[in-house]
């Protein structure tokens, strides 16, 4: 043999055994989950890819109840349907997906899971009219190789530089490093957008109202009623009548007032309401599903500060729909379908949507929330009285309001903190004077949100208020620049979520340093607990 058909024989080994080599650490590692469950005790596992890794998460992780749909699906959190419904949960949302997409979830959660027992699943109304058989292709290259049993096409997968370098290495390497801990996107933050995102009637009408466009009233055409019966059966129907054992809650998405706004000026709301009838009675012929609509939930649904465009709501609304599904109510059922159809075209045919207009949009997104936690977890909210703040008063007063009738405390003047003072707001509250009250909260159980209204009364008069626990560590605050707030009323929210049973919460409306007016002075009110 020559010398130099031995160094190409060398060279083949050499390639042959990296491209080996590769190949396992990718088997090994598997960020998307194609081959088996996450190695969760050695790599972290990041969840940010929902059409290359929902595939690897419903065949090989351990579950007995899936949540599968669109964006609408993306803010529940598992962890609450776990601990209401006492299952075992994944959620595997697909942003845009079609009814389609849908039905190849929950046939590969079947076939892989058969003690699979509840799914749960959005029926978006935008979506009615598609074809049985739509996948989305607009929305990048769908990852085919990872859906399929070519064992061939998975070089696409074992051999993708894009996984090698941009997955697999940096999870590798980052088991070296001092403050590594492995682990796994939870599934409640698992596509969770809330961060990202402004609620309330500016956010879903930055313009203003939309322009009436006056359309006919269209009825739905004799194709489009084979178009929606195909759907159905073939991406819903089928599959419930094929898996008896498996109980299917499918709910139609709540989209906001202004959708319906949009829907009636065109002229289309009379075609989707026939829609909408069809799917129903298609659905109700399934014992093993239960179907719910919440559209006449219409506290929740002509409330923009829900809402942060014209379709998606806020993750407090995903919690609603899960407590709702378990509890049983807005359930549609052969009996009273017709009459939810009747309030449904009634309502939002003959709703002031010119009224939608002028509605509050809260500043705190998160007071929404707040709003629906009575609701949620049937707790009272805690609304704090003149005598329980008197309890806590320092260099404050307690005045009612000769118009409303309201209960309002005020804090003036300064605070004699230095304005170049090394310590901060927060700490300088807690450890030393404060011109307010302070409120101790001894158990603090379901309740989540301290909410307040402020209003600048005099120049300087600013709100910082922060809850803090037992060491003095805050666990939230909220301070707003006196240039930067007017003197109408506020509504601001503290996020006690994370806070253990005992907290003492400081509410100061001084201007926080030593420079600020004597005569200073910002008012609060409605104080509550949600």
């Amino acid at each position: 043999m020559t010398k130099s058909k031995i160094l190409i024989i060398e060279y083949m080994v050499v390639v042959f055994g990296c491209l080996l080599l590769i190949g396992f650490y990718v088997w090994k590692v598997d960020p998307f989950f194609h081959y088996h469950e996450p190695k969760v005790d050695t790599y972290f596992y990041t969840l940010d890819n929902q059409r290359s890794q929902n595939n690897g998460i419903i065949k090989n992780f351990d579950y007995d109840t899936l949540i599968t749909g669109t964006s609408m699906t993306e803010n529940f959190k598992t962890s609450e349907l776990d601990a209401m419904w006492a299952v075992n949960s994944v959620k595997v949302p697909c942003a845009g997906a079609t009814f389609a997409e849908d039905c190849q979830n929950i046939n590969t959660a079947i076939l892989y899971h058969p003690n699979l027992k509840n799914v749960i699943c959005s029926l978006d109304m935008s979506m009615f009219l598609d074809s049985y058989d739509r996948i989305r292709t607009d929305l990048g290259d769908y990852p085919t190789y990872l859906y399929d049993d070519n064992i061939f096409n998975d070089v696409q997968y074992i051999y993708n530089r894009d996984i090698i370098f941009g997955r697999v290495y940096p999870m590798i390497k980052g088991n070296d490093e001092a403050d590594f801990h492995p682990g796994i996107t939870s599934f409640d933050q698992y596509s969770y957008w809330m961060q990202w995102y402004t609620f309330g009637r500016k956010s879903v009408c930055p313009e203003g109202m939309p322009a009436w466009i006056g359309g006919d009233a269209i009825q739905l055409s004799e194709e489009e009623k084979r178009i929606v019966i195909e759907n159905i059966n073939k991406n819903i129907v089928s599959i419930a009548l094929n898996n008896p054992e498996v109980t299917f809650y499918y709910f139609i998405t709540p989209y906001s007032a202004i959708w319906w706004y949009d829907q009636l000026s065109k002229g289309t709301i009379y075609k989707q309401i026939e829609v909408e009838e069809i799917i129903i009675e298609q659905l109700l012929e399934c014992e093993n599903i239960k179907l719910f609509s919440f559209n006449n939930c219409t506290n929740l649904t002509t409330d923009l500060n829900n809402y942060t465009d014209d379709m998606h709501y806020g993750s407090w609304i995903n919690s609603m729909i899960l407590k709702w599904m378990w509890d049983g109510n807005y359930i549609l059922t052969k009996e009273n379908y017709h009459e939810y159809l009747a309030q449904e075209l009634e309502f939002y045919t003959s709703y002031d949507y010119a009224s939608l207009a002028n509605q509050e949009d809260y500043e705190c997104d998160y007071y929404a929330e707040a709003l629906w936690r009575t609701g949620l977890y049937g707790i009272t909210p805690q609304i704090y009285t003149k005598e329980q703040l008197s309890q806590g008063l320092n260099d404050a007063e307690i005045v009612e309001d000769e118009q409303s009738g309201i209960y309002m405390m005020k804090s003036h003047g300064c605070l004699d903190r230095e304005e170049d003072s090394e310590k901060n707001v927060a700490d300088y509250l807690f450890e030393n004077q404060y011109k307010g009250c302070r409120i101790y909260i001894d158990n603090l159980g379901d309740y989540k949100y301290f909410t307040f209204y402020g209003k600048k009364e005099q120049e300087g008069g600013m709100p910082s208020v922060y809850a803090y626990d037992t060491k003095g560590n805050v666990i939230a605050g909220v301070i707003a620049d006196c240039r930067n707030i007017d003197d109408e009323w506020h509504p601001y929210v503290l996020d006690l979520s994370k806070a253990q049973e005992n907290i003492l919460i400081i509410m100061n409306g001084a201007y926080v340093n030593n420079t600020g007016e004597k005569d200073a002075c910002f008012a609060f009110r409605d104080m509550t607990l949600y």
